[in-house]
C-alpha cells in the first residue's frame, strides 16, 4: 500500500538556487530571527548542541564516512543497498487483553497495508518470565 514517489518528474532547476557563502546565509537568518548564531544553537533532550547550519567543515576528518555498508567495518550497515529498495515500515505498538481481540487487531492493520507488527506483550512476559512465575505475579497484564 506504499507509493514510492517518482522523483525523476520533478520540475526542478538548481539555477533557481544560485550557491550563496556563509556570510551571506548568516545574515538573512540573523535578520530575519532577529537572533545571532549562537542564539539559535538548540539542544536535544540528552543536551546534544544542534546548529541551525553545518558545512563539509565540521565533517572534515570524520573516517567513516569513506566506508560502505554491507563491507566490513559496517558502519554503514550490514546490507549493501539497506533499505533502498525496502523502505522502512511503519507499525503500531499495541496489544490487548486477550489474544482474540490483539489477533484480531494485527489482522485488519495487515489487511489495510500495515507492513509489520509490534506486538505489546505484558510486563512479565518483556522480562523473559511466564506469567505464572511467582517472581512476576504484580507484572501479569502490565505494560
Amino acid at each position: 500500500m506504499t507509493k514510492t514517489p517518482d522523483f525523476t518528474q520533478l520540475n526542478y532547476d538548481a539555477t533557481d538556487f544560485p550557491a550563496v557563502g556563509f556570510d551571506a546565509w548568516k545574515t538573512q537568518v540573523e535578520k530575519a530571527s532577529g537572533k545571532t548564531l549562537d542564539q539559535l544553537v538548540t539542544k536535544t533532550m540528552e543536551h546534544i548542541d544542534v546548529e541551525s547550519l553545518y558545512t563539509k567543515d565540521d565533517i572534515a576528518g570524520f573516517p567513516h564516512l569513506g566506508y560502505v555498508a554491507g563491507i566490513p567495518p559496517y558502519f554503514r550497515g550490514p546490507y549493501p543497498s539497506m533499505y533502498v529498495t525496502r523502505p522502512w515500515t511503519v507499525r503500531q505498538y499495541a496489544g490487548f487483553s486477550t489474544a482474540e481481540e490483539s489477533n484480531a487487531f494485527y489482522r485488519r492493520n495487515l489487511a489495510a497495508g500495515q507492513m509489520g507488527l509490534s506486538i505489546a506483550f505484558d510486563l512479565a512476559t518483556h522480562r523473559g518470565y511466564d506469567s505464572d512465575n511467582e517472581r512476576v505475579v504484580g507484572d501479569v497484564g502490565k505494560a
